[in-house]
């Protein structure tokens, strides 16, 4: 389905990459490193990066580069080992397609030749489809901005799809779900994603995407979620995601199936990314 037709937002304001890397039997070699530096010349390496970018840095093109913590990664309801047992990522993001791609397609061919694979989740950024003005000063106007990967240190990725019968409501009903609902005492008896997720508000940077060419389509994500966060509130984002999965509170993620939850540390250079 497009988002014309679910009453969400078309116009797209961004574009991201999510390029998973594993690594093949031949290993690294000597070359690599240099060669994926190479890549990213020109573009901003956000690991360095306090605030969120210029409009020259995302014109030019962004990177962050992601070595994988797969003893914290786990898999949900979708298995996707491309994803849940890949080496790293990188996360790439920009105002239009072509530069990124160009460095997609570099990259695969870095990897591919050495017996390894490389894993690709595109998404866009739209404007916001589920906010009022006063839901964007709960959820947003507070909202911890991005920083350099030496305080938040962390990242989660978090690919998901809605359920058919999800995209098959009405959109107010679907809007309701992120809303907290009261009983006939007006004692609240739901909190909804909103009041579930709250904790993470002040202190994980979150950033999420749609799936380029609609939703509820077969292989495909229809949303990729993105977090950075430091060291000591890593639990916070498991209390999120715990209280979103409880659909006792949260009953929209009755909807919701989860490819992996998928961890990594953010580096600052390829020769950290390729260590071991």
């Amino acid at each position: 389905m497009q988002p014309a037709e679910l009453n969400m937002s078309t116009t797209v304001i961004g574009h991201q990459l999510f390029l998973f890397v594993s690594m093949g039997d031949r290993g690294v070699d000597g070359e690599l490193a240099q060669d994926l530096e190479l890549l990213g010349k020109g573009m901003e390496n956000m690991h360095d990066a306090d605030g969120p970018p210029t409009d020259e840095a995302f014109e030019g093109g962004r990177y962050q580069l992601l070595r994988a913590e797969p003893e914290l990664t786990t898999e949900q309801q979708i298995a996707h080992p491309a994803i849940s047992g890949s080496h790293g990522l990188i996360r790439l993001e920009c105002a239009s397609l072509e530069p990124i791609k160009r460095y997609e397609t570099g990259l695969r061919a870095l990897i591919e030749s050495r017996g390894g694979s490389v894993e690709t989740l595109a998404g866009v950024q739209r404007l916001r489809s589920y906010t009022s003005h006063a839901m964007v000063q709960f959820a947003y106007a507070h909202a911890l901005p991005p920083g350099p990967g030496e305080k938040y240190p962390l990242a989660a990725v978090t690919p998901l799809n809605k359920t058919a019968a999800w995209w098959e409501m009405d959109f107010m009903h679907r809007e309701s779900f992120f809303l907290p609902r009261y009983d006939e005492n007006e004692n609240m008896v739901v909190k909804g994603h909103t009041l579930a997720s709250a904790a993470g508000v002040p202190s994980i940077n979150r950033r999420l995407v749609h799936a380029p060419e609609g939703y509820g389509l077969d292989g495909n994500y229809d949303f990729v979620g993105y977090f950075e966060f430091a060291e000591a509130d890593a639990p916070v984002f498991r209390q999120v995601m715990e209280a979103l999965r409880d659909t006792e509170q949260n009953p929209e993620w009755k909807y919701v199936l989860e490819g992996p939850e998928w961890w990594g540390r953010r580096v600052r250079s390829a020769e950290s990314f390729l260590a071991q």
